[in-house]
C-alpha cells in the first residue's frame, strides 16, 4: 500500500532552514563576541602594564624630587657655612690688621709729629694732630702713600695753633686703608714678617 504524505514538507524544510540560519547567527554572534573580549582583554592587559610602569615613574620621581630637594637643603648648609667661614676669616684678618695698622701708624709718624685722635669709618681713617712744621705733615703724607697699609692721604685742614707755649700746626689727614692682597696673606700665613718702609 501506498502511503501519501499530506504534510506541508515545504515549511517543514523552511523551519528547519531558519534553525539551521539562527545556529549559524547565534554561532558567528558568540565568535564574535569571544573575538571582542580577547581584544579587550589583550588591550586591558597593555592598559594594565603602562599603568604599572607609570605608577614605577611617579614613585621614582618622587624619590629623585626628595633627593633633589635633600641637596638643595645641602647646598644651601654648604653656602651658609661658607659665608659664616668668609665672615670669620674676614673677622680675624681685621683683628690683625689693627695692630698693623697701629704698627704702621708709628712707624710712619716722623719726629715733630704728635697724633691726637684716630678715627676708622670702614677702610676709611680720619687723623688728627699736631706738627711743628708743615714740611713734616708733608714727609707724613709722603710715608702714608709709600706704606703697604695705607693708601690716598688727604690733607683736610692745616691751622696755627698753641700748644702751651709753642706755636704749632694743627692737622686733620684723611686716607684709607688698602685692602689686603693674596700676597700679603700668604706671607702672613707661612710667618713671615712683612716689612715696612
Amino acid at each position: 500500500m501506498m502511503r501519501i504524505n499530506l504534510l506541508p514538507y515545504r515549511e517543514a524544510r523552511r523551519a528547519q532552514h531558519k534553525q539551521i540560519l539562527a545556529a549559524a547567527l547565534l554561532g558567528i554572534l558568540l565568535v564574535a563576541a569571544l573575538f571582542y573580549y580577547g581584544i579587550y582583554r589583550i588591550f586591558s592587559a597593555r592598559v594594565e602594564t603602562e599603568q604599572a610602569k607609570v605608577n614605577y615613574l611617579q614613585g621614582v620621581t618622587h624619590q629623585l624630587d626628595s633627593q633633589i630637594a635633600s641637596i638643595a637643603d645641602l647646598r644651601k648648609k654648604r653656602d651658609e657655612l661658607l659665608a659664616r667661614e668668609g665672615i670669620i676669616t674676614d673677622l680675624q684678618d681685621k683683628r690683625d690688621r689693627v695692630v698693623q695698622v697701629f704698627n704702621a701708624l708709628a712707624a710712619e709718624t716722623p719726629d715733630g709729629v704728635f697724633l691726637t685722635h684716630l678715627q676708622q669709618s670702614g677702610d676709611a681713617m680720619t687723623v688728627n694732630g699736631y706738627a711743628e712744621d708743615n714740611d713734616q705733615v708733608a714727609a707724613f703724607m709722603r710715608h702714608i702713600q709709600s706704606s703697604k697699609i695705607f693708601t690716598e692721604p688727604q690733607l683736610n685742614i692745616i691751622s696755627k695753633s698753641k700748644l702751651g707755649d709753642e706755636e704749632v700746626g694743627q692737622f686733620t689727614l684723611q686716607m684709607t686703608i688698602r685692602k689686603p692682597t693674596a700676597a700679603d696673606k700668604s706671607a702672613q700665613s707661612s710667618g713671615k714678617p712683612e716689612v715696612q718702609p
